[in-house]
């Protein structure tokens, strides 16, 4: 009797530590979720995935298109022509300087959106239509001209970077120096160049979206009911399936229409339901599972081995194969494995109206995964 009393009593402990440990991990995902879905913070997933590291780090590279901003800086001249049943009239032709191929072909399309949207491609408009449309080609233009001067401006010095680069990139394929030393350079140079490419790429995307809010800004309020148009996304970074989502309201505010918006959406979403599912402990035993696999991801693009550069910081700790992240997500394994949502949770439900049920239709008498301490022994009196 007394040792039935002690496991029960011990049990009893345990099954308060998982459920603990439970609500603490569930706290960190979804507060992790929730902060970046705030805009102000600015999450993006190509700061962290950026910094991939190890043996995989080409893979997590491949969620990131134009990473080094070669496609978005193609340049090419600008000409106006005068055209008759398909052919160039002579002598119409007028140099008109550089550009930006990317931006400006992903800006003439917002404009068209834009007054499709807003009712001003009708072949005829009321006064106050016709005057709005009138400023907005005005705004429109206006930054199309900046962005042919700013690539007139840069023109050598983007050239210079784009040969650069290949000339380095090249020198990889050729050189094979597993010196320590030449790693490090390697990966600082490679740093260097992508820093270079995002700092020549930045403007042109600022102006696109000072363009966008000039443009939302002389609209009537009967007009800026009918919501705001996604953002723009250049090049292959554009996804059509981010586009259509990033329309919905709570999603707009915080998501871009690209690749990386995308996964910017699956990683917060995800984090968020996996937090949320933990704290009430609804379909738990899933829940850490997605978040054991996001957190092997983690791992896998951060690898932790003191020799792969770049070096951990000494602030965060010291760290080999089994780091902060490594460890949470055995954790998450080990959640996996326990029921802990039926022991304080939703599960308690799914497996007294459904699961059980499942179970004894496929002529399983009980739940393999739950040792029989925490399910055949009644808890000492101290423990109700």
């Amino acid at each position: 009797m007394g040792k039935t009393k002690t496991c029960g009593c011990y049990a009893t402990i345990v099954v308060a530590a998982v459920v603990l440990l439970r609500l603490a991990v569930g706290c960190h995902f979804l507060y992790e979720g929730i902060w970046k879905m705030v805009p102000s913070n600015n999450f993006t997933p190509e700061g962290f995935l950026g910094q991939s590291k190890g043996p995989a780090k080409e893979f997590y590279y491949m969620f990131l298109p134009d990473l080094k901003g070669e496609e978005r800086l193609q340049m090419a001249e600008v000409y106006r022509l005068k055209l008759d049943k398909g052919s160039v009239v002579d002598g119409t032709t007028r140099r008109l300087g550089w550009t930006l191929p990317v931006f400006e072909k992903e800006w003439f399309n917002y404009f068209e959106s834009y007054k499709t949207r807003y009712g001003l491609d009708a072949p005829e408009l009321d006064p106050e239509r016709e005057a709005t449309l009138k400023e907005a080609k005005a705004i429109f233009n206006q930054y199309v001209t900046s962005l042919r001067e700013y690539a007139l401006e840069n023109r050598d010095e983007i050239r210079g970077y784009i040969a650069s680069k290949a000339r380095f990139e090249q020198s990889l394929k050729t050189t094979k120096n597993g010196a320590e030393y030449q790693r490090i350079r390697d990966w600082d140079a490679q740093m260097k160049y992508r820093g270079e490419g995002q700092k020549f790429a930045k403007e042109p995307e600022a102006m696109g979206e000072n363009m966008q809010l000039d443009l939302w800004e002389i609209l009537s309020p009967e007009q800026q009911k009918m919501g705001r148009i996604s953002k723009m996304a250049y090049g292959t970074n554009r996804n059509g399936l981010m586009r259509f989502l990033a329309s919905f309201p709570g999603i707009k505010e915080w998501a871009d229409p690209s690749d990386a918006g995308l996964l910017d959406l699956t990683v917060t979403l995800g984090l968020t339901a996996i937090g949320l599912c933990l704290i009430l402990g609804f379909c738990s035993r899933l829940a850490a599972l997605g978040g054991a696999c996001f957190l092997f991801n983690v791992v896998l693009s951060q690898f932790p081995w003191p020799t792969v550069y770049p070096y951990t910081s000494d602030m965060i700790g010291h760290a080999m194969v089994f780091n902060k992240d490594a460890i949470e997500m055995l954790l998450l394994l080990l959640l996996a494995i326990l029921p802990s949502g039926r022991w304080a949770g939703l599960d308690w439900f799914l497996w007294n109206f459904c699961g059980k049920y499942i179970y004894k239709w496929y002529g399983i008498r009980r739940d393999p995964l739950v040792p029989d301490c925490m399910s055949d022994v009644e808890p000492c009196a101290c423990c109700c």
